[in-house]
């Protein structure tokens, strides 16, 4: 189902959820910066998810260990992440390719108790891709890091963005001054106290929740509906395929979107970035990257 309109008491649901579903990067280091070279092309590929444009063939591969990021297997490679990245005069894509040996797709659906005669929240998790770039301030690619920083953050959601055709476009705020809006304090890596933020860019986001019915509806009902993004929040061009146990996902965004919430990428500039994968879960549940640097051949 797609929505073009939605109300705004679903949206400040939305943005509620939004904070209170933080992602903890908790990123990785190493004494070598891996890099990926953005190649200059004068057509992008298709965003369809299957990553078989010949253009792709023109863009080196670099490869990234993915890690827990916490508990006891912190530190243990999970998969490996394939990226690549092309870009034109105006617009950059990237290729994500990873191993995951289930597809998961749906979120927290809504399961009809024949019991109780209503719906439970069910514990379906979907698969998540993530991607950051600083804005501003040291980009250390840890959420733990006690420095103050912006980060501009794609976020891709198997089942509640990608049948949009898009992904979300947020912030994350880290400030030692209590920003606006809504905001939690986190301990980082040196007890220090810093103030974390996350939230989402201008516009209505491509998703939104759906309250759970009140009647029967069918024994399983999505918990979220898609909707269409508008300004900043329709950014980011997202879809992803998943066969014989392998993810693809393609993104694209406009080099300067003209929004002050997003990064602004100079091809003249190199840049950092980091990705988290979720495989079915969420918050700190998940592998992640160390940093790697980009840069943009002529």
């Amino acid at each position: 189902m797609v929505l073009t309109k939605f109300s705004l008491h679903r949206l400040r649901s939305f943005l509620l959820l939004a904070v209170a579903s933080i992602v903890i990067f908790g990123l990785h280091l190493s004494a070598d910066q891996p890099t990926l070279q953005v190649v200059k092309v004068t057509k992008l590929p298709t965003i369809d998810g299957l990553g078989n444009d010949a253009v792709w063939a023109s863009a080196p591969t670099q490869i990234l260990s993915i890690q827990k990021s916490m508990g006891k297997d912190e530190g243990k490679e999970i998969t490996q992440l394939r990226l690549k990245a092309v870009y034109t005069e105006t617009d950059l894509a990237i290729l994500a390719i990873w191993t995951d040996d289930t597809e998961n797709r749906t979120y927290k659906t809504w399961i009809w108790d024949a019991e109780r005669l209503r719906y439970k929240k069910g514990r379906d998790l979907e698969d998540i891709f993530s991607i950051a770039f600083p804005i501003h301030g040291p980009f250390s690619g840890n959420m733990l890091s006690p420095v103050e920083v912006e980060w501009d953050v794609w976020h891709w959601n198997a089942g509640r963005t990608d049948v949009s055709g898009y992904a979300i476009d947020r912030r994350h705020i880290h400030t030692f001054k209590q920003p606006k809006g809504r905001a939690r304090q986190i301990t980082t890596l040196s007890k220090k106290k810093i103030w974390f933020a996350n939230p989402t860019d201008r516009g209505y986001p491509p998703m939104v929740p759906q309250p759970k019915p009140k009647t029967f509806q069918g024994q399983r009902v999505p918990s979220y509906l898609t909707t269409q993004p508008t300004q900043s929040q329709a950014d980011v061009i997202a879809k992803g395929t998943w066969q014989n146990s392998v993810w693809q996902l393609e993104m694209k965004r406009k080099l300067d979107t003209g929004f002050d919430d997003d990064l602004a990428f100079d091809p003249n500039q190199s840049y950092q970035t980091a990705i988290a994968i979720f495989d079915h879960a969420e918050g700190g549940k998940h592998g992640s990257s160390q940093v790697a640097e980009i840069t943009f051949l002529k």
